[in-house]
């Protein structure tokens, strides 16, 4: 499993996976995704920080990304995945003491309104993480998208689930896509 997550969450993964500190080069973060799909790696946990309707942690089972553009435009990179592929099914989202849902991809989640996450029927609103799942789905792997969500007017302030997650997206994944450690 590889861990994406935001520089400011606090976390520990020693010996179970490697950690990756999201930074604002967003080029960078890309290449970085690429370069651990090109290493073999199928399983992905990514961290991001957004808004809900009250302080709480989401685990994506699916997204909506309206605004914006994807990293998947421009050339293919054809050495990952097909031109056009199906994203549908990238998500695992593990059971756990967070939430399952939908999450929407909005410019700044530090600028959206009650109205936007009602509009889109979402449980979170987010402006990062997205990127990066679409390119690791595009290269074929499961992704798990945790969000920190904030409340309209509070800052979540519990720490992230980051382990219990990963170990639960770690036993989900060897369940339903691995037989005996080999990729089904």
């Amino acid at each position: 499993m590889f861990v994406i997550i935001p520089e400011s969450w606090k976390c520990d993964l020693t010996g179970f996976a490697e950690v990756y500190r999201r930074t604002d080069d967003l080029p960078a973060n890309h290449e970085m995704v690429r370069s651990v799909l090109m290493d073999g790696e199928r399983l992905f946990l990514i961290g991001a920080e957004g808004v809900s309707d009250s302080n709480r942690y989401v685990v994506a089972e699916d997204h909506i990304a309206l605004f914006g553009s994807s990293p998947l435009a421009g050339p293919n990179r054809d050495d990952l995945g097909p031109r056009f592929p199906s994203l549908m099914g990238m998500y695992i989202a593990p059971d756990g003491g967070w939430e399952k849902g939908i999450v929407g991809r909005v410019p700044d989640w530090r600028l959206a309104t009650p109205a936007e996450l009602r509009l889109l029927g979402t449980h979170a609103l987010v402006s990062e993480g997205i990127d990066e799942a679409e390119i690791a789905g595009h290269g074929g792997a499961k992704v798990v998208l945790l969000v920190r969500s904030h409340g309209w007017d509070t800052i979540n302030t519990q720490l992230p689930p980051v382990r219990e997650v990963a170990s639960a997206a770690v036993n989900l994944y060897n369940l339903k896509f691995t037989g005996g450690g080999e990729e089904q």
